[in-house]
């Protein structure tokens, strides 16, 4: 019996992906909502620690973009083994090195929430949010490459049932912690992020218990002595540069939340509702981007080359006006949203001038997210972090200080250099994909 899969469907594929992706970003944004009833200070709190955390997460998440890589493409043939023996080596790439960041986060908490100008009013606050946060990204992160292994092979309902209950369970934790008056799990910021690790604990064995009962047969013994450099190095190698594009981009954007935060308090917890209210545009990105990326994984693993290049075009050209329409549906609508998170005007008028902006911003947002998917699925995993280097840090970051610091636009000036940002990457890697090189790429290699 044939062990591999047959091309699905886009809405296959795509429905999932969406309601887990929404359900995900709640995962963090509830945090956000619920402690808006509780302090807009403790919002910024989390807000500047979630800054930090994202870029760990991004660093040891290579694996799981090494893993998918090589997965995606094998789901569609019949070599087995090779892929049970990716699966062992992500385990333990995976485990390892989130141990090594949580123990450097631990370490340096303090020394990182200064480099990004903590105010000293939210110092504390944030450092028990990151502090509590850190002991739990091991949970974190096995929930995050077994979800990465179960996507590659198109059982992408099993991680949205996992997400969804998740989800659940964190905001009936969080209604606990913010609205009741037990305190068993904390109160406040130290609550909240105990109710996020517990929530992610059960995510995690519930996509455990999935991946075991589907896919025991790629477990195989998780014995050490049967892992070798070679596997590793093949993970790493197509990881490290795909994620690199991911870690460059929030770095810079630690960097550039400093800027912000040096405005004030108002204008950081701006930024953050702003991003909270237009992270469902980045979910429909997220999903339409993790959709493409494994049907087109797929068909260039069955050597169907053209026919993956002609599709993700035509998801990219639809991608942008979905995109487009619905965060102009979001701007409409964000003047009532708003009123669930704050009541303070200055905060409600900045929020609603970003959101506006980012009707430019969202739409090349969702073209660089597509199409670094499909030259990381290729195999062309160098080109788009070169691009991210190079404009993120030759022009984002000095000209985010330069407009938005130095000569006084603030954060309306600094949004206005991401919108500038998003669209010339896009074309840079649109460019890359359509001139074809990733076709002569060898993903998966001869050896098992």
């Amino acid at each position: 019996m044939k062990n591999y899969q047959q091309i699905p469907k886009f809405s296959y594929l795509f429905i999932p992906f969406l309601v887990e992706q929404v359900f995900q970003l709640l995962l963090g944004n509830m945090d956000v909502l619920m402690l808006s009833q509780y302090s807009d200070a403790s919002v910024a709190a989390v807000g500047l620690a979630n800054q930090i955390i994202i870029v760990t997460t991004m660093i040891y998440g290579f694996i799981n973009i090494g893993t998918t890589i090589q997965l995606t493409q094998l789901s569609s043939t019949d070599q087995q083994e090779k892929s049970a023996k990716v699966v062992t080596h992500a385990l333990y790439l995976n485990i390892g090195f989130t141990l090594v960041i949580s123990t450097v986060l631990i370490l340096f908490k303090d020394t990182l929430l200064h480099i990004i100008q903590t105010p000293v009013s939210l110092k504390e606050e944030a450092s028990t949010y990151l502090t509590i946060i850190t002991y739990g990204l091991l949970f974190h992160a096995i929930f995050n490459v077994i979800g990465s292994m179960l996507k590659s092979y198109s059982m992408v309902r099993y991680v949205m049932f996992a997400t969804i209950f998740m989800n659940i369970l964190n905001i009936v934790l969080n209604y606990i912690v913010l609205l009741t008056p037990v305190t068993i799990i904390g109160e406040g910021v130290q609550g909240v992020a105990n109710a996020t690790n517990m929530s992610r604990i059960v995510g995690m064995l519930i996509v455990g218990g999935y991946f075991l009962k589907r896919k025991h047969y790629l477990f195989g013994p998780l014995n050490w002595t049967d892992v070798t450099k070679h596997h590793f190095k093949r993970i790493l190698v197509l990881g490290i540069p795909s994620a690199g594009e991911h870690v460059s981009y929030n770095m810079s954007q630690v960097i550039i939340t400093g800027f912000i935060a040096s405005l004030g308090a108002i204008t950081i917890t701006a930024k953050i509702y702003a991003q909270t209210i237009t992270s469902v545009v980045f979910a429909l990105s997220l999903a339409i981007s993790q959709a493409a990326q494994i049907i087109t994984g797929k068909l260039i693993g069955i050597q169907r080359k053209e026919e993956a290049y002609q599709f993700s075009v035509r998801t990219l050209w639809r991608s942008i006006i979905i995109t487009t329409l619905f965060t102009a549906v979001i701007a409409l609508l964000s003047s009532y949203v708003l009123s669930f998170f704050t009541s303070n005007e200055q905060i409600k008028l900045l929020t609603l001038q970003l959101v506006c902006l980012s009707i430019a911003l969202e739409p090349a947002r969702a073209s660089n997210v597509l199409l670094v998917s499909a030259l990381n699925v290729a195999g062309d995993v160098k080109y788009p972090v070169l691009v991210s280097i190079i404009v993120m840090w030759g022009f984002v970051i000095p000209m985010s200080y330069v407009v938005g610091v130095w000569l006084g636009y603030g954060l309306i000036g600094i949004w206005i250099v991401f919108i500038i940002d998003e669209w010339v990457r896009a074309f840079f890697l649109f460019l890359r994909w359509r001139k074809g090189q990733w076709k002569s790429l060898n993903v998966v290699g001869d050896s098992t």
